[in-house]
Protein backbone atom coordinates (compact mmCIF):
# COMPACT_ATOMS: atom_id res chain seq x y z
CA UNK A 1 0.00 0.00 0.00
CA UNK A 2 2.87 2.37 0.67
CA UNK A 3 4.15 1.75 -2.81
CA UNK A 4 0.85 2.73 -4.35
CA UNK A 5 0.71 6.00 -2.34
CA UNK A 6 4.21 6.96 -3.43
CA UNK A 7 3.37 6.33 -7.04
CA UNK A 8 0.22 8.49 -6.84
CA UNK A 9 2.17 11.24 -5.11
CA UNK A 10 4.81 11.17 -7.85
CA UNK A 11 2.15 11.53 -10.55
CA UNK A 12 0.61 14.51 -8.79
CA UNK A 13 4.02 16.14 -8.54
CA UNK A 14 4.71 15.59 -12.26
CA UNK A 15 1.32 17.01 -13.17
CA UNK A 16 2.00 20.15 -11.14
CA UNK A 17 5.39 20.63 -12.84
CA UNK A 18 3.79 20.37 -16.28
CA UNK A 19 1.25 23.06 -15.33
CA UNK A 20 4.04 25.37 -14.14
CA UNK A 21 5.81 24.97 -17.51
CA UNK A 22 2.58 25.64 -19.40
CA UNK A 23 1.97 28.82 -17.40
CA UNK A 24 5.53 29.98 -18.14
CA UNK A 25 5.14 29.36 -21.90
CA UNK A 26 1.74 31.11 -21.90
CA UNK A 27 3.18 34.12 -20.05
CA UNK A 28 6.09 34.33 -22.52
CA UNK A 29 3.72 34.18 -25.50
CA UNK A 30 1.51 36.92 -24.04
CA UNK A 31 4.62 39.03 -23.34
CA UNK A 32 5.85 38.52 -26.93
CA UNK A 33 2.45 39.53 -28.35
CA UNK A 34 2.31 42.63 -26.14
CA UNK A 35 5.86 43.56 -27.19
CA UNK A 36 4.91 43.27 -30.87
CA UNK A 37 1.84 45.43 -30.31
CA UNK A 38 4.01 48.03 -28.55
CA UNK A 39 6.55 48.07 -31.39
CA UNK A 40 3.76 48.40 -33.98
CA UNK A 41 2.21 51.29 -32.03
CA UNK A 42 5.58 53.05 -31.78
CA UNK A 43 6.24 52.59 -35.49
CA UNK A 44 2.77 53.86 -36.36
CA UNK A 45 3.26 56.91 -34.14
CA UNK A 46 6.61 57.69 -35.77
CA UNK A 47 5.11 57.43 -39.27
CA UNK A 48 2.14 59.60 -38.25
CA UNK A 49 4.52 62.25 -36.88
CA UNK A 50 6.44 62.31 -40.17
CA UNK A 51 3.21 62.57 -42.16
CA UNK A 52 1.91 65.44 -40.05
CA UNK A 53 5.27 67.24 -40.30
CA UNK A 54 5.26 66.91 -44.09
CA UNK A 55 1.67 68.08 -44.28
CA UNK A 56 2.46 71.08 -42.09
CA UNK A 57 5.38 72.00 -44.34
CA UNK A 58 3.22 71.63 -47.48
CA UNK A 59 0.47 73.81 -46.01
CA UNK A 60 2.99 76.46 -45.01
CA UNK A 61 4.50 76.46 -48.52
CA UNK A 62 1.05 76.69 -50.08
CA UNK A 63 -0.06 79.63 -47.93
CA UNK A 64 3.25 81.45 -48.42
CA UNK A 65 2.97 80.99 -52.19
CA UNK A 66 -0.68 82.06 -52.14
CA UNK A 67 0.18 85.10 -50.01
CA UNK A 68 2.79 86.22 -52.53
CA UNK A 69 0.23 85.77 -55.33
CA UNK A 70 -2.32 87.91 -53.47
CA UNK A 71 0.32 90.55 -52.73
CA UNK A 72 1.25 90.61 -56.43
CA UNK A 73 -2.40 91.06 -57.39
CA UNK A 74 -2.80 93.91 -54.90
CA UNK A 75 0.26 95.80 -56.11
CA UNK A 76 0.21 95.74 -59.91
CA UNK A 77 2.41 98.85 -60.05
CA UNK A 78 5.41 96.67 -59.16
CA UNK A 79 5.12 94.68 -62.39
CA UNK A 80 2.69 96.52 -64.68
CA UNK A 81 5.27 99.12 -65.65
CA UNK A 82 5.74 101.11 -68.85
CA UNK A 83 8.54 98.73 -69.88
CA UNK A 84 6.27 95.74 -69.34
CA UNK A 85 3.39 97.31 -71.27
CA UNK A 86 5.54 98.42 -74.21
CA UNK A 87 7.45 95.13 -74.57
CA UNK A 88 4.69 93.54 -76.64
CA UNK A 89 2.36 90.63 -76.02
CA UNK A 90 4.84 87.90 -76.89
CA UNK A 91 7.79 89.38 -75.00
CA UNK A 92 6.42 91.11 -71.89
CA UNK A 93 7.52 89.29 -68.76
CA UNK A 94 8.27 90.00 -65.14
CA UNK A 95 10.28 87.83 -62.73
CA UNK A 96 10.96 88.41 -59.08
CA UNK A 97 11.54 86.55 -55.82
CA UNK A 98 9.50 87.45 -52.74
CA UNK A 99 9.60 85.52 -49.45
CA UNK A 100 11.47 82.64 -51.10
CA UNK A 101 8.74 82.46 -53.76
CA UNK A 102 9.34 83.05 -57.46
CA UNK A 103 6.86 85.35 -59.20
CA UNK A 104 6.51 85.20 -62.99
CA UNK A 105 4.07 87.25 -65.05
CA UNK A 106 3.44 87.25 -68.76
CA UNK A 107 0.75 88.23 -71.22
CA UNK A 108 -1.86 85.68 -72.10
CA UNK A 109 -1.90 85.79 -75.88
CA UNK A 110 -3.18 83.69 -78.75
CA UNK A 111 0.11 82.35 -80.18
CA UNK A 112 1.00 80.34 -77.08
CA UNK A 113 4.72 80.94 -77.70
CA UNK A 114 7.10 80.53 -74.77
CA UNK A 115 8.92 83.57 -73.43
CA UNK A 116 12.56 82.82 -72.71
CA UNK A 117 13.63 83.25 -69.12
CA UNK A 118 10.29 82.05 -67.72
CA UNK A 119 9.60 78.60 -66.31
CA UNK A 120 7.55 75.99 -68.11
CA UNK A 121 4.72 76.58 -65.61
CA UNK A 122 4.64 80.30 -66.40
CA UNK A 123 4.69 79.61 -70.13
CA UNK A 124 1.94 77.00 -69.90
CA UNK A 125 -1.05 79.31 -70.36
CA UNK A 126 -4.18 78.88 -72.47
CA UNK A 127 -4.02 80.67 -75.82
CA UNK A 128 -6.48 83.61 -75.80
CA UNK A 129 -6.62 87.10 -77.21
CA UNK A 130 -4.49 89.43 -75.11
CA UNK A 131 -6.60 92.50 -75.85
CA UNK A 132 -10.35 92.11 -75.80
CA UNK A 133 -13.56 93.88 -74.89
CA UNK A 134 -14.47 94.20 -71.22
CA UNK A 135 -16.67 91.37 -69.90
CA UNK A 136 -20.42 91.98 -70.03
CA UNK A 137 -21.72 93.32 -66.74
CA UNK A 138 -18.31 94.69 -65.71
CA UNK A 139 -19.52 98.29 -65.98
CA UNK A 140 -16.90 99.24 -68.58
CA UNK A 141 -18.02 100.49 -71.99
CA UNK A 142 -16.77 98.41 -74.91
CA UNK A 143 -16.51 101.66 -76.87
CA UNK A 144 -13.95 103.33 -74.57
CA UNK A 145 -12.20 100.49 -72.74
CA UNK A 146 -10.35 97.27 -73.43
CA UNK A 147 -9.00 94.54 -71.17
CA UNK A 148 -5.61 92.90 -71.36
CA UNK A 149 -5.05 89.41 -69.96
CA UNK A 150 -2.05 88.31 -67.88
CA UNK A 151 -0.97 85.07 -66.27
CA UNK A 152 0.65 85.20 -62.84
CA UNK A 153 2.56 82.16 -61.59
CA UNK A 154 3.99 81.92 -58.08
CA UNK A 155 6.27 78.98 -57.24
CA UNK A 156 7.93 78.07 -53.95
CA UNK A 157 11.72 78.24 -54.07
CA UNK A 158 11.99 74.44 -53.93
CA UNK A 159 9.45 74.13 -56.74
CA UNK A 160 7.12 71.99 -54.63
CA UNK A 161 4.17 74.37 -54.79
CA UNK A 162 3.00 76.41 -57.75
CA UNK A 163 -0.13 78.55 -58.03
CA UNK A 164 -1.23 80.16 -61.25
CA UNK A 165 -4.03 82.57 -61.99
CA UNK A 166 -5.21 84.62 -64.90
CA UNK A 167 -6.10 88.28 -64.43
CA UNK A 168 -7.33 91.08 -66.61
CA UNK A 169 -6.75 94.77 -66.32
CA UNK A 170 -8.90 97.50 -67.86
CA UNK A 171 -7.25 100.16 -70.06
CA UNK A 172 -8.53 103.10 -72.05
CA UNK A 173 -8.66 102.32 -75.75
CA UNK A 174 -5.90 104.02 -77.66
Amino acid sequence: MKTQERHTHARAHTSVSDENGFALVTALLILAVLTMIGIAATTTSTVELKISGNESQSVTLFYTTEGVLISTLQTPTTWLTTDFLTAGETAASYSSTVSETDVEIRCIENTGNDISGLSQEANNLPAQMHKDSPPKGSGYSMKYFEVRRYGITTTSSAGETAIQTGVWKVFNKN
